[in-house]
Formats: C-alpha cells, sequence, structure tokens
C-alpha cells in the first residue's frame, strides 16, 4: 500500500513537472515567435530604406547626407546581426524546452507503466487468492461429503 501511495505522489509530481515544461516550451516558442517579428520588422525596414535612398541618390545627394546614411545603414546591420544572434538564443531555448517536454513525457508515461504493471500483478495475486480459497473450500466440502457419518 506504501509502495502504491508512493507511486501516485510520484506521478503526480511527474505530471507537475510536465506541465511546468509544457508552460516553459509555449513561452520560449513565444519569445521566439516575438524576436521573428522584431528581425521581420528590421529587415524589412531596412529593405525601404534602402530603396527610398536608392531613389534619392538617384538625384544627387550631398556627400555629407549620403556618409550619414551609409553610417545609418551600417548600424542598421549590425542590429540585424545582433537580432540573429538573438534568434539562435530562442531557437536553443526552444530546442531545449522541447528536449525538457520530451524527457517529462517519457518520465510519466514510465511512472504509469509500473503503477499499471502493479496493479495488474496485485490483481493477479488477488485472483490466485481467491481461487485458492474457493480450490480449499471445494476440497473440505468434498471431504466431508466422503467422511462417513457416525
Amino acid at each position: 500500500m506504501a509502495a502504491s501511495h508512493g507511486l501516485q505522489v510520484a506521478l503526480e509530481h511527474a505530471t507537475r513537472l510536465r506541465d511546468a515544461a509544457v508552460q516553459r516550451l509555449a513561452q520560449a516558442r513565444l519569445a521566439r515567435q516575438r524576436a521573428q517579428q522584431q528581425m521581420d520588422q528590421l529587415t524589412g525596414y531596412s529593405g525601404e530604406t534602402e530603396q527610398r535612398w536608392l531613389i534619392r541618390g538617384q538625384l544627387g545627394m550631398a556627400p555629407e547626407v549620403m556618409f550619414h546614411h551609409r553610417q545609418f545603414m551600417a548600424r542598421l546591420d549590425q542590429t540585424i546581426e545582433l537580432q540573429k544572434t538573438q534568434m539562435a538564443r530562442h531557437d536553443q531555448l526552444v530546442q531545449d524546452a522541447e528536449r525538457e517536454l520530451t524527457q517529462a513525457e517519457l518520465r510519466l508515461v514510465s511512472l504509469r507503466q509500473v503503477i499499471q504493471r502493479r496493479q495488474r500483478d496485485a490483481a493477479a495475486a488477488l485472483q490466485r487468492r481467491e481461487q485458492k480459497e474457493v480450490d480449499e473450500l471445494a476440497a473440505s466440502r468434498h471431504r466431508l461429503k466422503i467422511q462417513p457419518t457416525a
């Protein structure tokens, strides 16, 4: 009985760990999605800005303005590179969370299998015990029938 209770406690704990892993994975995926949206904004803005400056450049621009534009675009490119690094970090966090969830689910499945096996073993032992009692009762009745009455 104590072992059964211990397994039940372990199952509840494993379930809580799995639920927490599900939450961490959802949070990691959401953070990754936000980082992707930010990356999309940066690259979109960079592309639009470059297009506008190509058109303006054909009209002729002062060298100082072109210099500042190039500096701005270089900083924007640096920001995009930093965001790529963040994306890689978020990808790794999602992979880690997926791995953690898989491990938690495997532990949960294993515990459930142990509990089911123990329940089957207990049911089989009970059935054997009941069968033994029925057999003993039948044997004692049979002995009573064949004993001569005095």
